[in-house]
């Protein structure tokens, strides 16, 4: 009796927060586009659920990206590698999206990867499901149309100042949109991803807090 109990709690465990995930899930979508109860209903069971290890890859340079990710809790970058050195191009975490998503759009092999920097857990889409659901829910092509527009405002932006900016603009734009950061993303892959050494951040960072 003791051990289905036991069983019949994990099952509840399991249940309470693959729920707590899709609500999770809708309010990110919701951020974009309104759906209705009767569209999330059929919507929600497209996506499901994942986990990771940290330092685990997700997706690696030459594979073709499968899924589109939603992070419940956990922390994913994107990088990639020339002569032996790694240049991150960007951090996503709790409530946000990842994944290669141009290799999952046009179905081509990444010229990135995707690596989970802490343990994370969430929900995926696979193409074949994204490609369907656009095709049967008009509210899902808008969501991904605004998504991109976000995206590519975000990539316009993070390109003018690593051309433009000194490290000391660099460093206050990141701790004035995303203060936070600072306390998910380890230093080191901070410091690439604005384009510094790791000395340079620890010096921005130790001005900045004075």
């Amino acid at each position: 009796m003791a051990i289905l109990k036991a069983i019949k709690n994990d099952s509840l465990l399991i249940i309470s927060n693959m729920e707590e995930m899709h609500l999770g899930l809708r309010k990110s979508i919701e951020k974009f586009v309104t759906l209705k109860d009767e569209e999330w209903e059929e919507i929600r069971f497209a996506w499901k659920s994942y986990s990771f290890h940290k330092n685990e890859p997700v997706t690696s340079m030459g594979e073709v990206e499968k899924c589109f990710y939603y992070i419940d809790s956990g922390l994913l970058r994107g990088y990639f590698e020339k002569n032996d050195q790694e240049y991150n191009m960007g951090f996503s975490y709790n409530g946000e999206f990842s994944g290669v998503y141009d290799s999952l759009i046009f179905q081509r092999p990444s010229d990135w990867n995707v690596e989970a920097l802490e343990d994370t857990v969430g929900l995926k889409l696979h193409h074949q499901q994204l490609v369907e659901l656009q095709e049967r829910f008009p509210v899902i092509k808008e969501w991904l149309f605004k998504f991109n527009q976000q995206v590519m405002f975000g990539l316009g932006i993070f390109i003018r100042s690593l051309l433009a900016d000194s490290a000391e603009e660099k460093f206050e734009r990141l701790m004035t949109q995303s203060p936070h950061i600072i306390q998910i993303v380890p230093q080191k892959h901070l410091a690439s991803y604005l384009g510094m050494t790791p000395e340079t951040f620890s010096r921005m960072r130790k001005k900045w807090a004075t």
